[in-house]
C-alpha cells in the first residue's frame, strides 16, 4: 500500500523537484569495430535522463554529464548498443560491434540452437516479447502474420477452438497437416481434447500451454531441421522455447487486462420483420401470377401466405440476435518470478483467463502454472520444469444443428417466432417455423443442455547435462505428457435434443500418456578457421490412450443427469499404444565463417505399422555461402554488408494416423441373434507406409546499409505415398482399404522483409513485412484413376469439390454461374461441353460442372510495424489473403424463394435488386415460392476470401524509469490491445474470410474481435 501511495504521489507531483550535481564533460571517438572507420549520426545519451548528443561528421562526441556514477549509452542502427559508466574518464571512445537483426537472432532447432548465420536452412523466428500483451490464449492468434508461408485458421471462433496450421501448403490428405510442435526439445499433443463433435470447435490441447510462458517460437520449414523429426515432420515444425531464469536480481511482475469480445464481422445478416414479411409476400405473389392467377387472386394468395409465415406475434417481431447473442468479456491475471545467480536459475509462473463467449452457451476457463528450474556444479547441470493446466470448456452446438444459436439467428429463427411469452415464461407451446415441434426454441435448449468439459494436463521434463571436456556434452532428458478430459453432454427431456428419447446424458472421458527419453552426445569446437557440430542421439517413445463413452435415456426427472439415474444405458470403451525408437544424428562444419555444409540422418521404428516394413529412413543435406565475407566483395560492404545463399534437400515423413491401420482386425461387443458375436472391423494392409516428403529449398539471405534485412525462399515439396482409399469390391463388406497410392506437390515462394527505419534514443520504428505463394496440385491418385482418362475425377466431397489430377486438393466442382436469364428471371449457366462452352440454359443438369478456385489464397502475409516514442509504445499487425473462395453451404436458404418461406431470409435478397419484368437486367434472380426446391452448387455461391485485417493492435504507456524507481518498481505499464479489430474484405463477402481450411462453410461461430484493457507492474 504504501509503494502504491508513494507511486501515485510521484505521478502528479513529479517534475516539483531537481536534483543539482556538479556536471562532468566527456568527449571521444566513435569507430566501426570491424574495419575502425569512424561512426556519424551515433546517439550517445545518458540512461535515465534526457541529456542526448550525437556524433558528428568525425564520429566525435561531446556531452555533460551529471555525476562519475552516471552511464553514457551509444546506439546505432545495424551495431550492438554499449552501456559504459564514467567512472573518473573524462574522454571515453568506443568501438561499435556489427549487429543484424535477422544474421543475429538465433534458430532453435530443438536439438541445439545457432546464429541465423551459422544456418543453413528455412526458419523464421517470432519473440514474444511485444505480444505479451495480445489478448489472446492460443498461440495462433499470436503467430497469424508474423511469417511467410505459415496459414493459421481456426475451424470456430468458440473460446478455446482448435486452430489449423498450415506451413507452405497441405502434405498430407488422410495422415493429418498439423504441423509438428516441440516445446523445449520435446514433442508434444496438440490436437483436439474433445471426444463429442456436436460443437466444430473441439477444445485445443495446445491452448494448455500459456502463450505469454513462451520466450521464442521457430518455423521450421525445410528439410536441413525438420528431418531430424524424421517420420512426423512432413507438415513442418514449430519449436517453442519457454521462458527460463536468469541471473541476477529476482524480478517480479503482475499483470492482468480485461475487455470485451464480439463478432469480428457482420457475420450472415439477415432481413428484419417488416422486410422479411414484404418478400415473403412477393414471392407468394410470383407464385400466382407465375400460375396464370390475376393480380387480385395473386394479392390474396399473397397476404394469406405472408400472414401465416411471416406474421407479426403480439409480442412483436424478434431479433434473434439480441436474444441468443450476447458481447463476451475476457479477463486475464498473471503473475511471474524469474531470477537465480550463476549456478541456480528459477523461473515460475501463474496464470488465470476467463473469456465468455457470444452464446450463452459458450466460455473458456483456464489456470495454469509453470516452473522452470536449473542447478549448475562444477560441468554438470541439472534441473527440470512442470507445466500444469485445468481448463473447464463451455460449448454450444454449431454446424446445422437446429439447436445452434448460431444457425438459429441465420436461418431457423425467424422474427416471426419469438423467445417469450406475453407473461415472461420461456415459449414452449407454439411451434417454430423451421421445426413445428413446440420445444424448438433455441433459447430454451441453451437454458437445459449443455456441452461441457474439463480438461487437466500436466507436462514434467527432467534433465541433466555433463560437459565430459571442453566442447563435449552428454544430455539425458525425459519427458512424461498427461492429460485427462472428461466431456458431459445433456439434453433435458424438456428440450428438443431430448424430448424423443425422454433425456439423454453422454460421458465421454480419455487418458493420453506419452512418455519421452532423448539421450544426446554433442560436439563443438573450433579449428583455426574450421568449426564443427556433430551431435548424435537415441530417443524412445511411449504413446497409451484408453477412453470410456456412457449414454443413458428415458430421465424420469429432469432435475437429475446422471448415467445411472436413465433407464436405457450402453457404454463402450477401449486402449491402444502405440512406440516409436529413433537414432538421431547430425553434422554442421563452416570454414571461416564463409563455407557452411550441414547433413541429418534419423532412422524410425514404430509399432504402427508391420513389422517388415516398420523401420525408416529420413534424411538432409544442406549448404550455404556467406558471399559478403569474400574480399572481392568488399567494394559493396557500405550498401550491401551481409548476403548469404542457401540451399537444403531432405526426405521427412508423416506416420499414419491409426494405431492398427496395416493389421486385419474383427470387432467384439456384437449380437447374432442373443449371443455375443464379432464382426470384419478392418480390412488391414501390411505393405502400409509413411508418407514421404521431399523437399528441396533454395534461399537468399541480404541485409542492406545495415538495417534492411531481406530473406527470399524458392521451394518445391513432394510428397509421395500419400494415404488413400484404394477401392474395393463390395462384396467384400467394404468400399475401400487405406494404401500408399496418392502424390502431392506444394512449390511456391516466400518473401521476409524487416527494417529498422529509425532508432534513436527516444524514438524508434521498425517495420517487417512478409508475403507468400504457395501452388498445391494432386500428382497421382492410384493406378485404376490414372490410367482411366473417362474419369477424370477420383472423388467428390459433399457435392461441391473434386479431386483431379493436375489441381488443387481443395477444387471447387461447380456449375457456373452465367447470371439472371433477361426474360424469365432465372438462374442461368454456361453449358460448358464441348463445342458448346458459352452457351447459356436455365435448367443446371443441362450443363457440366467445371473445377474453378479454391479456398487455399492465391498469395497470403502480415505487416508488422513497432513503434516506440518517450514511452509510448505502438504495435500494430495486419494480415492478409488474396485469390481464395468459400463456398456458402447453407442450400436451404439459397432458393430465390422456392423453399425457404419458413426459414429466415439472407440480407443479400434485396428486393431492388431482383428480377421483375422480361427484359430485367437485373442483380438477383426472381424471388418466387415453389420455383426451386434446392439451389443448385455454382460459382453464384463463391465468396472471395480476399481481405485485410487488422489482427493485432496494442498502444501502451510505460511511466518513466525515475518514477516507478522511487515507488521501489521496476516497471508500470498500462495499454489497451485488441484482436481482429477491423477487417477489409470484398462487398457482399457475408462469411468470416478466416474460416475453414477446406472452405466449405455453414454455420461455425466465426471469428471474434477482443478489445481489452491492462496494466503490467514489475518489481
Amino acid at each position: 500500500m504504501k509503494k502504491i501511495f508513494l507511486l501515485c504521489t510521484i505521478l502528479l507531483f513529479a517534475g516539483g523537484s531537481a536534483l543539482w550535481a556538479q556536471n562532468i564533460l566527456v568527449t571521444g571517438v566513435v569507430t566501426d569495430a570491424n574495419d575502425g572507420q569512424t561512426l556519424p549520426g551515433v546517439s550517445v545519451f545518458v540512461k535515465n535522463t534526457g541529456i542526448i548528443t550525437s556524433t558528428d561528421i568525425d564520429g566525435r562526441y561531446a556531452i555533460n554529464v551529471p555525476s562519475n556514477a552516471s552511464v553514457l549509452v551509444f546506439t546505432s542502427i545495424g551495431f550492438n548498443t554499449q552501456e559504459l559508466t564514467v567512472g573518473t574518464r573524462s574522454v571515453i571512445n568506443v568501438s561499435l560491434t556489427f549487429d543484424t537483426v535477422s544474421l543475429d537472432e538465433v534458430i532453435i532447432t530443438g536439438y541445439g540452437g545457432m546464429k541465423r548465420a551459422d544456418y543453413t536452412g528455412a526458419a523464421s523466428v517470432v519473440t514474444f516479447e511485444k505480444l505479451d500483451n495480445v489478448p489472446a490464449m492460443n498461440v495462433g492468434a499470436k503467430l497469424a502474420g508474423s511469417t511467410a508461408g505459415v496459414q493459421v485458421a481456426s475451424t470456430s471462433g468458440m473460446p478455446g477452438a482448435v486452430e489449423s496450421y498450415r506451413i507452405r501448403g497441405m502434405g498430407s490428405i488422410n495422415a493429418g497437416n498439423q504441423p509438428l510442435f516441440v516445446v523445449d526439445g520435446i514433442p508434444i499433443q496438440a490436437g483436439d481434447a474433445s471426444g463429442f463433435s456436436y460443437a466444430v470447435s473441439g477444445n485445443s490441447l495446445l491452448s494448455s500451454f500459456n502463450s505469454a510462458d513462451i520466450e521464442t517460437m521457430t518455423v521450421i520449414k525445410d528439410a536441413a531441421a525438420a528431418s531430424l523429426y524424421g517420420s512426423r515432420a512432413a507438415n513442418g515444425v514449430i519449436v517453442i522455447t519457454t521462458k527460463k531464469g536468469k541471473a541476477g536480481k529476482t524480478k517480479f511482475s503482475f499483470s492482468s487486462d480485461a475487455g470485451l469480445t464480439d463478432m469480428a464481422i457482420n457475420w450472415r445478416p439477415t432481413l428484419n420483420g417488416p422486410d422479411r414479411y414484404d418478400l415473403l409476400y412477393t414471392s407468394f405473389y410470383n407464385y400466382r401470377i407465375s400460375g396464370g392467377g390475376t393480380p387480385d387472386v395473386a394479392e390474396t394468395f399473397a397476404k394469406t401466405n405472408a400472414d401465416t409465415y411471416g406474421p407479426k406475434p403480439e409480442v412483436g417481431y424478434t431479433d434473434w440476435r439480441k436474444v441468443l447473442l450476447r458481447t463476451g468479456n475476457f479477463q486475464n491475471y498473471r503473475f511471474e518470478m524469474r531470477g537465480g545467480n550463476e549456478n541456480t536459475k528459477v523461473y515460475s509462473s501463474f496464470n488465470y483467463a476467463n473469456q465468455q463467449g457470444i452464446t450463452i452457451q459458450s466460455g473458456y476457463e483456464r489456470i495454469t502454472g509453470v516452473i522452470n528450474l536449473e542447478h549448475k556444479y562444477n560441468k554438470f547441470t541439472f534441473g527440470g520444469s512442470t507445466n500444469l493446466a485445468y481448463i473447464k470448456q463451455l460449448v454450444n452446438s454449431e454446424g446445422t444443428s437446429y439447436s445452434s444459436p448460431i444457425m438459429g439467428i441465420a436461418m431457423t429463427c425467424t422474427p416471426s417466432d419469438y423467445p417469450y411469452n406475453k407473461d415472461g415464461t420461456i415459449n414452449v407451446t407454439d411451434g417454430f417455423r423451421a421445426f413445428p415441434s413446440p420445444l424448438a426454441n433455441p433459447l430454451n435448449s441453451a437454458l437445459l443442455n449443455y456441452d461441457k468439459s474439463n480438461l487437466v494436463r500436466t507436462s514434467t521434463t527432467a534433465f541433466a547435462n555433463l560437459e565430459i571436456v571442453k566442447g563435449l556434452t552428454l544430455n539425458q532428458t525425459v519427458n512424461f505428457d498427461f492429460y485427462n478430459t472428461n466431456n458431459y453432454v445433456w439434453w433435458s427431456p424438456e428440450s428438443n435434443d431430448g424430448r424423443t428419447a425422454v433425456g439423454v446424458f453422454q460421458r465421454y472421458m480419455i487418458n493420453d500418456e506419452t512418455l519421452i527419453s532423448k539421450t544426446t552426445l554433442g560436439y563443438i569446437n573450433s579449428f583455426g578457421k574450421h568449426r564443427v557440430d556433430v551431435l548424435a542421439a537415441f530417443e524412445t517413445e511411449g504413446f497409451y490412450e484408453a477412453y470410456t463413452y456412457a449414454n443413458s435415456q428415458s430421465y424420469p426427472t429432469e432435475k437429475l443427469y446422471e448415467v445411472s439415474v436413465g433407464a436405457v444405458t450402453r457404454a463402450s470403451g477401449s486402449h491402444s499404444a502405440s512406440r516409436m525408437i529413433s537414432y538421431v544424428s547430425r553434422a554442421n562444419y563452416n570454414y571461416d565463417g564463409k563455407y557452411y555444409i550441414g547433413g541429418s540422418f534419423r532412422r524410425d521404428g514404430t509399432s504402427r505399422l508391420a513389422s517388415d516394413i516398420r523401420w525408416g529412413n529420413f534424411w538432409s543435406v544442406s549448404g550455404a555461402w556467406r558471399f559478403m565475407q569474400e574480399s572481392f566483395f568488399s567494394s559493396f560492404k557500405h550498401i550491401l554488408t551481409e548476403g548469404k545463399l542457401r540451399a537444403s534437400y531432405g526426405i521427412n515423413g508423416t506416420l499414419p494416423s491409426g494405431f492398427n491401420s496395416y493389421l486385419k482386425l474383427y470387432g467384439l461387443g456384437y449380437k447374432y441373434g442373443t449371443s455375443s458375436g464379432m464382426i470384419n472391423s478392418s480390412v488391414g494392409n501390411e505393405e502400409l507406409t509413411w508418407e514421404k516428403n521431399n523437399a528441396l529449398d533454395i534461399g537468399l539471405e541480404l541485409t542492406f546499409i545495415q538495417r534492411i534485412n531481406l530473406l527470399v525462399d524458392v521451394y518445391n515439396r513432394d510428397t509421395k505415398d500419400l494415404l488413400y482409399g484404394s477401392p474395393l469390391s463390395y462384396t467384400s463388406g467394404f468400399s475401400s482399404y487405406t494404401a500408399n497410392i496418392a502424390s502431392m506437390n506444394n512449390r511456391g515462394i516466400e518473401v521476409e522483409i524487416k527494417s529498422v527505419n529509425i532508432n534513436k534514443p527516444n524514438f524508434s520504428w521498425v517495420t517487417s513485412f512478409n508475403i507468400a505463394h504457395n501452388k498445391n496440385k494432386i500428382l497421382y491418385l492410384n493406378e485404376q484413376i490414372s490410367s482411366d482418362t473417362s474419369r477424370p475425377f477420383q472423388q467428390y466431397d459433399d457435392g461441391v469439390q473434386a479431386r483431379r489430377i493436375g489441381s488443387p486438393y481443395y477444387s471447387w466442382w461447380v456449375y457456373e454461374y452465367a447470371g439472371v436469364d433477361p426474360e424469365t428471371g432465372k438462374e442461368s449457366y454456361y453449358v460448358n461441353k464441348e463445342g458448346r462452352e458459352r452457351e447459356i440454359t436455365t435448367v443446371a443438369s443441362q450443363a457440366d460442372r467445371i473445377l474453378t478456385g479454391s479456398p487455399s489464397p492465391t498469395v497470403s502475409g502480415g505487416l508488422n510495424n513497432d513503434f516506440y516514442w518517450n514511452g509510448f509504445d505502438l504495435n500494430f499487425t495486419l494480415t492478409f489473403s488474396l485469390g481464395g473462395t468459400f463456398m456458402d453451404r447453407a442450400t436451404w436458404l439459397q432458393t430465390n424463394g422456392g423453399a425457404n418461406y419458413t426459414f429466415n431470409i439472407a440480407a443479400f435478397n434485396k428486393k431492388e435488386d431482383m428480377w421483375k419484368q422480361p427484359g430485367d437486367k437485373a442483380k438477383l434472380p426472381k424471388y418466387e415460392y415453389g420455383l426451386q426446391t434446392a439451389a443448385q452448387p455454382s460459382t453464384r455461391w463463391l465468396l472471395s476470401t480476399d481481405h485485410l485485417r487488422l489482427k493485432n493492435f496494442s498502444l501502451g504507456y510505460s511511466f518513466p524509469t525515475k518514477w516507478v524507481q522511487s515507488a521501489s518498481l521496476d516497471k508500470v505499464r498500462v495499454y489497451v490491445s485488441a484482436t481482429n479489430y477491423l477487417t477489409l474484405m470484398k462487398k457482399g463477402m457475408y462469411l468470416d474470410p478466416e474460416g475453414r481450411v477446406d472452405g466449405l462453410m455453414t454455420y461455425e461461430t466465426p471469428a471474434l474481435k477482443t478489445i481489452t484493457f491492462g496494466l503490467q507492474v514489475g518489481f
